[in-house]
């Protein structure tokens, strides 16, 4: 590897390919150029070779990958890392990867900082708490989605240890899919634990929120005849913002919040930014005039949230759905990967989407035709696939 700083021998097997020694040596194969020196001398050739083993060089001498630019590759690799214990030794459950630049001396600081459940949860109410205290005033009441999985778990443990705000919570959540349906008893342990009566809605009132019937015809078997090969998550937000705001205006408020996570807000808001689309709000966005939705975990990493309830996490775990949307595959793969590869980037990115996303809002208008706020006009063959799915027409053979 020749870099302006130096150079570095990179170690691989007879039987390896280029592209596998530079993936174990965390290079990304499209940053460097490959000269290749042959064993008679002379200057090295431009060679296209990512597919060849090392064995297959047999007329070379040096094979060369030149960074392509003067900067150090390994500089922000997480490596080599100083440990810090948990204060509760023993009960570590999760670990976070931090590092810490220093623009004098040109270099970082990584640390590796091990956790106990009840360190996640004081990182997760400091969290939740700064972002409530921010944009939902005190005295309100706030309409909370819960999974029973581990970001609304911990969600539900920071709002319960913001004593000095006086918001009253007001838990919900949805029936009618196999994943939802599993959650409702952890849900219900975990509302128990925090004196919090849950609001349960049955299917067949999820099912009122858009007008559908109420049939024996499961959501999912709805959405996959009209939308085979698309994912039910995506349905399934719209379905929950819909029952979190009927909710909210029931009992008077206009704050409702779900566990969006720091990688679910950074993967939505690159797609949008991907597809020529400004980011969405966030950590507060405005449906309308009377909903504020509130994202309080969205600079809690999904991997510091697990540690708060892991139980609890291992059981949603279990439970989940299978995703077979490419693009969400695509943006959530990015976001892991830069997260992993530059610790504390992607909580720089959100930073930065946040302000952005502030200060040109998205506005979402209503659209008589479906019966809730969308934020641009939808393709009328759009619309009648999915009116199809909620009237029922053509029922599954």
């Amino acid at each position: 590897m020749v870099t302006s700083h130096g150079r570095q021998a990179l170690p691989g097997g007879a039987d390896e390919r280029l592209i596998d020694i530079l993936g174990r040596a965390n290079v990304p194969w499209s940053a460097v150029s490959i000269y290749v020196r042959p064993k008679s001398g002379g200057e090295p050739r431009l060679t296209a070779c990512l597919d060849l083993t090392l064995r297959d060089f047999v007329d070379a001498s040096e094979i060369l990958l030149y960074f392509n630019r003067n900067v150090n590759p390994f500089l922000f690799t997480p490596t080599d890392f100083a440990v810090i214990e948990s204060d509760d030794p023993g009960a570590e459950a999760t670990e976070y990867i931090y590092q810490r630049f220093d623009n004098e001396q040109g270099g970082t600081e990584t640390f590796l900082k091990k956790l106990s459940p009840a360190e996640g949860k004081s990182i997760i109410a400091d969290r939740v708490g700064d972002t409530i205290r921010a944009h939902v005033p005190a005295g309100s009441d706030l309409v909370v989605g819960v999974s029973g999985g581990g970001d609304s778990n911990a969600l539900l443990y920071g709002l319960s240890q913001l004593t000095d705000h006086g918001i009253t919570v007001h838990p919900v959540i949805l029936k009618g899919i196999p994943d939802w349906d599993a959650g409702v008893p952890r849900a219900q342990a975990l509302c128990d634990t925090y004196g919090l009566t849950l609001r349960i809605i049955e299917a067949d009132e999820v099912k009122e929120l858009l007008g559908i019937p109420k049939d024996a015809v499961p959501l999912i078997d709805r959405f996959e005849r009209e939308f085979p090969g698309d994912d039910f998550e995506f349905m399934g937000t719209l379905l929950i913002r819909l029952a979190l705001s009927k909710h909210a205006r029931e009992i008077g408020t206009q704050y409702i919040c779900t566990g969006v996570n720091l990688e679910d807000i950074v993967c939505e808001n690159m797609f949008r930014v991907s597809t020529g689309l400004k980011p969405a709000g966030f950590p507060v966005r405005a449906i309308g005039d009377d909903i504020r939705l509130v994202f309080p975990l969205w600079l809690c990493p999904k991997r510091i949230i697990d540690g708060c309830f892991p139980k609890y996490s291992l059981d949603n775990y279990d439970a989940r759905y299978p995703c077979f949307s490419l693009g969400r595959n695509l943006y959530y793969s990015v976001i892991y990967t830069l997260q992993s590869q530059f610790p504390g980037y992607v909580e720089q990115f959100a930073r930065g989407m946040s302000a952005l996303s502030l200060s040109d809002p998205v506005e979402y208008a209503y659209n008589a035709q479906l019966g809730f706020h969308v934020e641009r006009d939808v393709p009328f063959p759009l619309l009648r696939r999915f009116q199809k799915m909620l009237s029922g027409a053509g029922s599954p053979r």
